[in-house]
């Protein structure tokens, strides 16, 4: 693992506010290009700037850290959809976030598609 991520999965870790570190984009699923930065969404249980403060502090030209509740739907589904947890304080959060994010995008995802198809037009 990166040493950078290792870094900053030892100080996120033991904070209770943080749910799970996961990895998505490019890295998760395996397609990486050379000049392809780390994606690592932070899924907090509730919204604390202190925390948020502290993650803006980690910053890193390889490692793009982003907070997951600020992230539009349709990238919160694909990291649920196509992104690895690097550690989690709480399963039982987590399931029933991800229950409600893919059912959240599931009800729109129609949505999307049609603006996506106007779009090419």
């Amino acid at each position: 693992m990166n040493n950078e991520i290792e870094k900053i999965i030892s100080k996120l870790k033991n904070n209770k506010k943080v749910v799970a570190v996961y990895i998505f984009g490019s890295y998760a699923k395996g397609n990486q290009k050379p000049l392809s930065d780390i994606d690592l969404a932070v899924i907090l249980k509730e919204i604390d700037p202190e925390i948020e403060a502290e993650i803006g502090s980690m910053y890193s030209r390889e490692i793009d850290l982003v907070l997951f509740h600020r992230l539009p739907l349709h990238i919160k589904y694909e990291v649920f959809r196509h992104g690895k947890p690097l550690f989690i304080n709480d399963e039982n959060y987590l399931k029933n976030l991800q229950f409600k994010i893919m059912r959240e995008y599931l009800e729109t995802s129609w949505l999307y598609s049609r603006i996506k198809n106007r779009l090419k037009q």
